[in-house]
Order: structure tokens, then C-alpha cells, then sequence
């Protein structure tokens, strides 16, 4: 990433913190509104998604500084065979990481479950499901890829250099997955390092979204 036109530690730790904390004000503010309304009907899943993706949006829309930093890494040309292969390679990674920390018992995704309600998602297609699903297997995947990788992982590397800002970032990732910290950090390190090795985020994107998409089966 060329350096006049990277991002200061300090802009990115406000702006990700920014796209952290306005979705969660929004949301305690319309869950206080729809319960003074006597609204129950609304999936809380919902609402956090909703404004999540709405700010992420917003972000995107209007930073047009940002969307010039991501361009690179976006539009860079990889071969759909190395492509392919890093998504496989990082199904395989994470699919092992799942079994050994989450299927053994070192963590449990089960509060995460409960928020998104995931085992319920099957049980009858209503707008708010679709969204949710929608949300889980291709917005968050998209944007996170965008803010994690394009965004933080970048400046880190242009100030830390590579190696620690693999870490670094990635555990960054995993602090904000709470109860699934190591299982997410590790995640975070897989989707960092098919970015360095492949100089392009879609590689990353994709496996993402393949990876949620599968995790909402399966839940």
C-alpha cells in the first residue's frame, strides 16, 4: 500500500472503533423505543445486523479516501486457480481449528448462537431471518475483510512491519468475537495471511463468506 495514502494508527483505531460503537448505541436505542412501544416481535439479531450494516454502508458511501485505499487490494488480478487454492487451503485451516477448539470444548460458539439465533433461522423464512442470513454469510464477511484486512492489518504492516501485524490484527479480530477469541484469532490469522500471500482481498472475502454460509448450515 503506497504510503501517502495510508491511514495514521490513531484514524484507523477511531474509525473501526466508530463502526463498533454507533451500531451498538443504535441498537440500545431502538430496542428502548420498541419496547416503550410494546414491540416484541422484533429478532434483536435483527436490529444489531441492521444497523451494523447500515453504519458499514454509511462508511463506505462517504469515504471516498478509504475506498481509494482498498481499491488496490481489491481490483489487484489473481488467477482463479491460486484463488481457488488459498480458499481450499483456508477451509481446510479453519474447518481443523473448529474441531479442535470449538468441537473440544476450549470455547463454545453457543452464546453467539443464542444472539443470532441460528438454530432458528430454518424454522420459518421471515424477512428478519432472510436478512440475518444474508447479513451472517455475505454483508459482515465483506465489510470485516474490508476494515481488518484492507484497513487495519494494512497500516500495521506499513508501521510494524509483516509478521507482527499478522498477530497483532488478528487478535485484534479475535478480542471482538468474545467467548470464540482464540478460535476467531486464528481465523483472523488465516484470512491475514491469504491477503499477504495473494495481495488481494477477495480471495479472503470469499472464504469468508463460504465459511459463514457453512456455519449457518450446519448450526
Amino acid at each position: 500500500m503506497p504510503l501517502e495514502r495510508s491511514y495514521s494508527l490513531k484514524e484507523v483505531a477511531i474509525k473501526i472503533g466508530l463502526l463498533l460503537i454507533l451500531p451498538a448505541i443504535a441498537f440500545m436505542l431502538a430496542s428502548l423505543v420498541l419496547g416503550s412501544l410494546g414491540i416484541k416481535d422484533v429478532n434483536e439479531a435483527f436490529i444489531i445486523l441492521l444497523f451494523q450494516l447500515i453504519f458499514y454502508t454509511w462508511f463506505l458511501a462517504l469515504n471516498k479516501r478509504f475506498r481509494k485505499y482498498i481499491r488496490e487490494s481489491l481490483c489487484y488480478k489473481i488467477k482463479m486457480r491460486t484463488a481457488t487454492l488459498y480458499i481450499v487451503i483456508g477451509i481446510v485451516l479453519l474447518g481443523f481449528t473448529s474441531f479442535f477448539i470449538l468441537g473440544s470444548g476450549i470455547e463454545s460458539n453457543e452464546s453467539q448462537r443464542e444472539i443470532f439465533n441460528v438454530g432458528d433461522l430454518d424454522s420459518i423464512m421471515t424477512f428478519q431471518n432472510v436478512f440475518v442470513i444474508f447479513a451472517i454469510c455475505i454483508g459482515i464477511p465483506l465489510y470485516e475483510e474490508l476494515l481488518f484486512r484492507g484497513l487495519l492489518f494494512s497500516t500495521l504492516s506499513n508501521k510494524y512491519g509483516t509478521w507482527l501485524s499478522l498477530v497483532i490484527s488478528s487478535v485484534i479480530f479475535g478480542l471482538l468475537h468474545g467467548d470464540v477469541f482464540l478460535a476467531t484469532s486464528i481465523f483472523g490469522l488465516v484470512f491475514c495471511c491469504i491477503f499477504y500471500k495473494t495481495k488481494s482481498l477477495l480471495p479472503g472475502i470469499l472464504l469468508h463468506m463460504i465459511w459463514n454460509s457453512l456455519s449457518v448450515l450446519l448450526m
